[in-house]
Order: C-alpha cells, then sequence, then structure tokens
C-alpha cells in the first residue's frame, strides 16, 4: 500500500487551523503525510494588541510565526508559503494593491499549485469551496487555482513525462446551512445584526445562508478537537475565543457540531455518506 499524503491548499495563515484544523490533525495522528500551501501573507488581517507587533516589522512577520507555531501543533509534514499579498475583504482597498492574490491571474497561481501536486504526490486535495466560505475573495480565487491545477495534475499524469502520483479525490469545504438559517431570526430576536457578524462585522450570515454547499463527507474529530484548539490559540493575532454568532445556539449543539468537519466531494462524485477523506482509495 502506497503511503497516503494529504494536501491542503488555503488562502491565509490560520485558514488551515480555524477551518479543517482538526480534520489535518485527524489525519496527521493515523500517519498520514500532511502537507500545507498558504498562498498569501495574511497582511490585512485586523489585530486588536499592537503588542503583538513586538520583535517583529509587520503584521505578515507575526503571522508567519504563528502559522508556523500551529503547523507544529497539528502535526503537518511541511508547510509552504506562496509569495502573494492578503487581498483584504470583498470591496476592500486591499484590493486593488499589484500583489494582491485577488490581482493574479488565475492560470499563475494554479500552475504554483500544480508544481506543488507534482513536488508532493498527494492523493487527496482540500480547499476553500467556491463561495469561499464567508465570501471572501481570496478563498475563491484558491478554490478556483487549486480546482484547476487538480485537474491539470490528473491530465499530465495521463503523459509519459510526468511519473508523479496522480491525485485522486479533491475536496471543497462544507459548511450546512441549515444551522445558519435557525440562528438569523434567533439573532434578530436578541437585537443582533446577522448581516455583520464577525470581529470586524463584515461578514454577513444572511447571504452565507443562500449559498449551497452540499456535505458528502463528514469526518468526526472529537479526538482532535484539543489539538485544532490549539493551533488555532496559536494565531493569537486573530484569534478572537469565544463561540462567536454561535452563542445564539445552545452549547450542546455547539460542543456537537466543532466534533465534526464536513466537506464536498468534488471528484469523483460519490454515492450516499463518507466519513474517511481517504475512502475507496488504496
Amino acid at each position: 500500500m502506497q503511503r497516503r499524503v494529504l494536501l491542503g491548499v488555503f488562502a491565509h495563515p490560520d485558514d488551515e487551523s480555524f477551518g479543517p484544523g482538526g480534520t489535518l490533525a485527524h489525519y496527521a495522528r493515523l500517519g498520514v503525510d500532511v502537507h500545507v500551501v498558504i498562498a498569501t501573507d495574511g497582511i490585512a488581517g485586523s489585530v486588536d494588541d499592537q503588542g503583538r507587533l513586538q520583535n517583529h516589522h509587520t503584521l505578515a512577520q507575526v503571522r508567519s510565526a504563528e502559522l508556523a507555531r500551529a503547523a507544529t501543533i497539528l502535526g503537518l509534514k511541511s508547510i509552504w508559503s506562496l509569495r502573494y499579498r492578503d487581498s483584504g475583504m470583498r470591496g476592500s482597498p486591499e484590493n486593488q494593491h499589484p500583489d494582491a492574490l485577488l490581482q493574479q491571474p488565475i492560470a499563475q497561481v494554479a500552475r504554483e499549485i500544480l508544481d506543488y501536486i507534482e513536488r508532493l504526490s498527494p492523493s487527496v486535495v482540500v480547499t476553500h469551496d467556491p463561495f469561499g466560505g464567508y465570501g471572501h475573495p481570496d478563498h475563491i480565487r484558491i478554490c478556483e487555482a487549486t480546482t484547476t491545477a487538480f485537474y491539470l495534475a490528473r491530465h499530465r499524469a495521463s503523459t509519459d513525462d510526468w511519473t508523479a502520483i496522480r491525485p485522486q479525490k479533491l475536496y471543497y469545504s462544507a459548511f450546512p446551512k441549515h444551522l445558519i438559517k435557525v440562528a438569523i431570526p434567533l439573532m434578530r430576536l436578541a437585537g443582533q445584526d446577522p448581516t455583520a457578524v464577525g470581529r470586524n462585522r463584515d461578514i454577513n450570515l444572511v447571504e452565507i445562508s443562500r449559498w449551497a454547499t452540499p456535505v458528502t463527507t463528514t469526518i468526526d474529530i472529537t479526538d482532535s478537537l484539543p489539538i485544532k484548539q490549539a493551533a488555532s490559540e496559536a494565531h493569537a493575532s486573530q484569534y478572537a475565543g469565544g463561540p462567536g454568532w454561535l452563542a445564539i445556539v445552545p452549547a450542546q449543539i455547539r460542543q456537537k457540531l466543532a466534533s465534526r468537519e464536513q466537506f464536498t466531494c468534488v471528484f469523483p462524485g460519490v454515492e450516499g455518506k463518507e466519513t474517511d477523506l481517504f475512502a475507496g482509495l488504496p
């Protein structure tokens, strides 16, 4: 049986932890080689405590150091960074910076991701969903570029000049929207605005609730939850703590939600439901 390799491709430092961190840690604990590529420097992220910049010239340096600590906690085999600048949230001035990921041709970014697929030979690739989770333009761009790279890798594997293992499965992160649809009226009853949540009030739950991200695969991360929590806390400049908008949801339900991470299997199509990203592979 060939060694199992999982590659996660994400937009920002902390996406690997705040997102499918429990899944990455779960597979690392099982002996899978888990690699991560991060596309941007995260410099557009906000930071409440300027003291965190001590011994660092920029927020990008802070976030790079935090990423290194989180990667160690998660048990990643390797972590790689592309050279792009964080584009910021949709409509922000950072979108227009010439070095921003959003300003780069998708084909260029896809070629870089393809290089890592060729080098690392993952059988499973995980990335953001087409809506960017909460609409972040960098998440959307990385979904597009990673999807392109995945299919390019499969195509090139059929030629005589490339002998690396062909990637077998592509997954997008998923989150069922029924919980958000329930939370929206509860937030309004509590006097909260569901169109302006999050640290910077720039996440619109009403909009997110309309995005369809079908769940095909659910990973039980109960045993990896403490690892995910520690990795998330390692991103101290971005970690807000507490349940955020989920505070409106009863604690018992929040705990149940936290114990599983969900995905959409994009390729190949699956029948029924999976509980393993490597299901069907040798």
